[in-house]
């Protein structure tokens, strides 16, 4: 057997940002898709309950994904990686899925694009050290403007 290596500080500290943020961010959209998020504007109603089926189960996979990679990631399992993935993929469909058919967010606010275009900065940046954490970060960039929006 190899000696266990003490997991780096900073993994904690992103593997407990993210999961504290997937959870939030799951918890309001979810709420927000049921039509239970306390002082939902009518418009954001009407956003949530104009999405079809597929939609809002493909979403529901890629928050509950990044919820779970967080956590895989919290115990150090190479899992968390593939987890990370399939929400970020989950998370590219959708996204594009809405700027196509122009019932984006962003599209509605400035802030939230900039946001957007920020973050996605962010992420692109960091794929250059290919690690979990990096890994990581790039979830978190593409799903803050997921949570941004609502």
């Amino acid at each position: 057997m190899s000696p266990e290596r003490n997991a780096p500080w900073h993994l904690w500290v992103v593997a407990v940002a993210a999961l504290l943020w997937n959870a939030a961010g799951a918890y309001t959209i979810m709420m927000a898709q049921a039509g239970r998020l306390y002082d939902l504007e009518p418009g954001e109603a009407a956003y949530y309950a104009a999405q079809p089926i597929w939609f809002v189960v493909l979403t529901d996979i890629a928050l509950v994904a990044a919820m779970g990679a967080a956590l895989a990631l919290l115990f150090r399992k190479r899992i968390s990686v593939w987890m990370f993935a399939l929400s970020l993929g989950a998370i590219f469909l959708t996204n594009s899925y809405e700027l196509a058919a122009a019932t984006s967010r962003m599209l509605v606010s400035r802030g939230a694009l900039i946001v957007t275009v920020f973050i996605g900065g962010v992420a692109e940046t960091s794929t250059a050290r290919k690690s979990v954490v990096s890994v990581a970060v790039n979830v978190a960039a593409v799903a803050l403007p997921v949570t941004v929006t609502c």
